[in-house]
């Protein structure tokens, strides 16, 4: 889906306002709890935040540590253990006014931006887009990383209506890569994912597998499904960000299956697919 720039942006403030007023009811002891993303504090989690925005907004990175942990897996986690590692210094009083700070800031330059700068070439973590792409994995990553924030310190999970949309977007879009290329799942099976984003509202995705590739199905015969896979939208988010509290939702039963039940829960304990 093409979102537009202004809700794009409203998307990222809504994330990011969500998480600094949330900040500010959070115990001292609280932050240093270890978080679902490994080898991370809470407070790192943050710290992740701002360092991305900092980067974003033209700081130099720090220095690197003397050692990467086993859970450094690329170019791109260096960079980030780079800002968390610089960032444990700062008292969490501070690390929030730095939060603050570069929201507002990061805020102030998006706002600034016309259609052709949201359009224009950049980087992304997944390869070569526009900057509007790369902003959209932005209010993902973030969504993201509020909910590890919040579930981690006993809050529950919040779904934005706009930050929730993008990034539940972004996520069903690996679908395919999960299931045809990283599971590499029989030619002819059909996959349909229930997400509940509340008790009345349920997001379907069908894939359908032909030639080693999974695309989403449009016209749906369900009669055709596999396996369907049934859960509530924190299980969905946590499971396809390889997060560590993922399979939490398996022994809970949140998480449930219709049909090939073998294939159905391969496919959710495989969904991790961010880097």
């Amino acid at each position: 889906m093409k979102y537009s720039t202004s809700f794009v942006v409203s998307a990222l403030s809504e994330t990011w306002n969500s998480l600094l007023g949330y900040s500010s009811s959070i115990a001292e002891e609280q932050w240093g709890l270890p978080s679902n993303c490994p080898n991370w504090s809470v407070r790192d989690v943050l710290a992740h935040i701002i360092g991305t925005e900092l980067s974003l907004l033209g700081e130099a990175s720090p220095d690197e540590p003397d050692l990467f942990g086993e859970h450094v897996k690329n170019d791109v986690g260096k960079m980030n253990e780079r800002w968390v590692t610089y960032l444990r210094a700062e008292p969490i009083s501070k690390l929030i006014d730095r939060f603050e700070n570069v929201i507002e800031m990061r805020l102030k330059h998006l706002n600034s931006l016309d259609e052709d700068g949201f359009n224009a070439p950049s980087w992304t973590p997944l390869g070569q887009g526009t900057y509007r792409d790369f902003m959209e994995i932005r209010v993902m990553d973030c969504f993201v990383h509020e909910q590890d924030i919040r579930v981690t310190t006993g809050s529950e999970f919040i779904y934005h209506d706009r930050s929730g949309a993008i990034s539940l977007d972004k996520l069903t879009s690996g679908l395919g890569f999960v299931i045809g290329k990283k599971l590499k799942a029989p030619d002819g099976s059909q996959v349909t994912f229930e997400i509940a984003l509340s008790p009345n509202n349920v997001s379907s995705t069908t894939l359908h597998v032909e030639g080693g590739r999974a695309t989403v199905v449009r016209d749906v015969d369900h009669s055709k499904d596999t396996t369907i896979i049934k859960m509530p939208i924190d299980a969905f988010v946590f499971a396809t960000a390889g997060r560590t509290n993922a399979f939490n939702y398996l022994e809970s039963g949140e998480v449930s299956f219709e049909g090939n039940l073998i294939l159905g829960r391969l496919i959710y304990e495989h969904l991790g697919f961010i880097i």
